[in-house]
């Protein structure tokens, strides 16, 4: 089984490398998370504050 040479490793690791932070950054800038709105009903109520054991 052949060896790799040092400097193939090296070449290898850079382009893995760069492409993980390609696809990162065009998923960070390409992602449009929805916008949810919350009905009054899921709201917290910020009137009653006596504990309720």
């Amino acid at each position: 089984m052949p060896q790799m040479a040092p400097m193939s490793w090296t070449l290898l690791f850079i382009f893995f490398t760069s492409i993980l932070l390609i696809i990162a950054t065009l998923n960070f800038f390409i992602y449009t998370p929805k916008q949810i709105n919350m009905k009054s009903d899921f709201m917290i109520k910020k009137d009653s504050k006596a504990w309720k054991w």
